[in-house]
């Protein structure tokens, strides 16, 4: 319980620093400057059933600089690996659907890249919360293979999907394997089986 208090208050501190920033930059643009940053917030969905997840969902920030994201999420299984994912879309427009898919990510002119974003064991009530700042070209933990692999280009137009992904139980007696687990697409499976768990979506 308390590491579920702890987690919503950090989601709201998040929220909160985001609500600062978005007053300090439009109050920038009504002096004159244009606004070049943009808050975004939507709803977290189980990937296999495309259900909502209670009390669950991210905020996004963007500026020309780049975009910090805030996600909080339950229902994944105590004492499994869990990571995020940002998946960015530059071109959007050029993507097959909308919102975009996976598929797109072998177009080009979409420019997208699958980047990694964080990991984490989770606890015995099954809850999550992830943050990062992404800046332009920043690709680190970018899986290789997959899109251009140029990183966030268009902060303030880029289709950004954030998705959680499970690697099985969390391998806490080989800590290379929990590396694994904490930081790469399919660490740790085999012997485990990986899979995408939720997915929250942020369109321009």
């Amino acid at each position: 319980m308390k590491k579920s208090i702890l987690g919503r208050i950090t989601v709201l501190g998040c929220c909160a620093a985001l609500l600062t920033l978005s007053i300090v930059t439009n109050a920038n643009g009504q002096s004159g400057e244009s606004d070049h940053s943009r808050i975004s917030s939507r709803p977290v969905v189980f990937m296999a059933t495309g259900a909502v997840t209670p009390s669950a969902g991210s905020t996004l920030f963007r500026n020309q600089d780049g975009v910090f994201f805030s996600f909080y999420t339950t229902g994944l299984t105590n004492g499994d690996a869990v990571t995020i994912w940002m998946a960015v879309f530059n071109n959007p427009e050029f993507c097959a659907t909308s919102p975009c898919t996976p598929a797109d990510f072998a177009n080009p002119a979409v420019n997208g890249t699958l980047l990694n974003t964080g990991g984490k064991v989770i606890g015995p009530d099954g809850s999550a919360t992830y943050g990062a700042f992404r800046l332009v070209g920043d690709t680190t933990g970018a899986r290789p293979g997959v899109g251009t692999g140029n990183g966030l280009v268009k902060p303030l137009s880029a289709e950004i999907h954030l998705v959680t992904r499970s690697h099985g139980p969390a391998n806490l007696m080989d800590p290379i394997v929990l590396a694994q687990q904490l930081t790469m697409f399919n660490g740790g499976c085999p012997p485990n089986t990986c899979m995408n768990v939720h997915a929250s979506v942020h369109q321009r």
